[in-house]
C-alpha cells in the first residue's frame, strides 16, 4: 500500500540482503542498515540539532524578559502576543530555528517501509539473531531471538499464555520492547528542548504527553512486533543518543552555541 511507502521496501530489502551476504547474519545486517540510514541522514541531523541547541540557548537567555512581559500583560492576551513578537524580533530569534524534528520526519518513511518489510519478507522467518548464539549456548533450550520475524520470546509461554484485554494471548515476556522504552527515555533527555518561559501550561502538558507516548505507548505497540524491527529501533535510538552527545560536545567546544558562533 502507498501508506507503507512500498517504493522504499524494495531498495531496503535489496540493501538488507546485500548486507546479509557480507555478514551472513540477519541481525547484524539490520544493525548495519541502521548505520547506513543514520550515516546518510547525519548532515541533516547535525544541522537541525545545532539549530535546536542554539534556539534553546537563545530562549533560555530571553526567559527573564519573557517572564516580565507575561506578568505585565497577563490580563491582555492580544497585547501579550504583540509584545512577545516584538521581543523575538528585537532578539533576532525566529521560530524557524527550531527544526529538531526534521530528521525524524525524514526517517519516518524508512521506519514504516522497514516495518512492512520485516513483517512480510520471508527471509527473516525462522532465522536466529547473531548466528543463533543464544540457542547454541543453551542447547536450543532458550528461544530468545530464535526467529527475527517473531517477538524475541525471552520467556516463552506458548499458546497457553495469559489473555489480556486488547492484547489477546500473551505468548511470552519480551525483553526488547522493554529495553526500547528505556532507550527512548534516555533519548528524550537529549532531544526534548528544555522548558522555556514562552511555553504555556498547555504546551508543557503536550510536551509531557509526547514523552509518555514515546516512552510507554510505543514499546507497548511494539510488544508483539518482530524482534528484528525492535532491534532496528533500539540500534537506531542508541546511535541517535551517541550522535546527539557528539554533536552537543563538538558544538560546545567549537563555540557554535555562543552568540554569533
Amino acid at each position: 500500500a502507498f501508506c507503507t511507502f512500498s517504493w522504499l521496501t524494495g531498495p531496503l530489502l535489496a540493501l538488507l540482503r546485500f548486507l546479509h551476504a557480507i555478514t551472513f547474519d540477519w541481525a547484524l545486517a539490520i544493525i548495519l542498515l541502521v548505520v547506513c540510514v543514520r550515516s546518510v541522514l547525519h548532515p541533516i541531523t547535525r544541522w537541525s540539532q545545532l539549530r535546536m541547541l542554539v534556539f534553546g540557548k537563545q530562549m533560555q537567555g530571553m526567559a527573564p524578559k519573557q517572564k516580565a512581559i507575561q506578568e505585565k500583560y497577563k490580563d491582555d492576551k492580544q497585547r501579550l502576543q504583540q509584545e512577545m513578537a516584538k521581543l523575538w524580533r528585537e532578539e533576532g530569534i525566529s521560530p524557524a530555528g527550531f527544526l529538531g524534528c526534521l530528521p525524524m520526519f525524514l526517517q519516518s518513511p524508512v521506519w514504516i517501509a522497514l516495518y512492512a518489510m520485516l513483517y512480510f519478507t520471508i527471509d527473516l522467518r525462522h532465522e536466529p539473531a547473531f548466528f543463533g548464539v543464544f540457542q547454541k549456548l543453551t542447547g536450543n533450550a532458550w528461544s530468545f531471538l530464535s526467529d527475527l520475524a517473531e517477538p524475541d520470546h525471552a520467556i516463552y509461554f506458548g499458546a497457553n499464555g495469559p489473555k489480556i484485554p486488547l492484547f489477546g494471548t500473551i505468548s511470552g515476556i519480551n525483553i526488547l520492547p522493554l529495553l526500547l522504552g528505556v532507550v527512548f527515555y534516555i533519548q528524550q533527555k537529549y532531544l526534548t528542548p528544555p522548558p522555556s518561559a514562552a511555553m504555556t501550561p498547555e504546551q508543557e502538558s503536550q510536551q509531557k504527553m509526547m514523552k509518555v507516548m514515546m516512552v510507554v505507548m510505543f514499546p507497548l505497540i511494539m510488544y508483539a512486533a518482530p524482534s528484528g524491527l525492535a532491534l532496528y529501533f533500539i540500534t537506531n535510538s542508541t546511535l541517535g543518543i551517541l550522535e546527539s552527545r557528539w554533536i552537543r560536545s563538538h558544538a560546545e567546544k567549537s563555540g557554535r552555541l555562543e552568540p554569533g558562533g
